[in-house]
């Protein structure tokens, strides 16, 4: 194989597989538009609300006793 068949090759591997990430980086840049500042908040906000949520849920599931029926009662809430 000479390198005119490499070139070849590669080109239209290029051709192929760049046409589709430009396209995915074009779709997300139209996502990113679509959010605006409010929303990220929204989102950012809903975001820290489940990581604390996970860590209880780690908690609950790693402790033992007492907290652990005290945490379920509370989560019920």
């Amino acid at each position: 194989m000479d390198i005119s068949q490499v070139l070849i090759v590669a080109i239209v591997f290029f051709a192929i597989f760049g046409a589709d990430f430009f396209k995915y980086r074009l779709r997300m840049k139209q996502l990113e538009a679509k959010i605006d500042g409010s929303d990220k908040m929204k989102l950012i906000d809903e975001v820290e609300s489940l990581k604390h949520r996970l860590v209880v849920l780690e908690r609950i599931v790693t402790d033992k006793g007492y907290e652990v029926s005290e945490d379920i009662n509370r989560l019920k809430d």
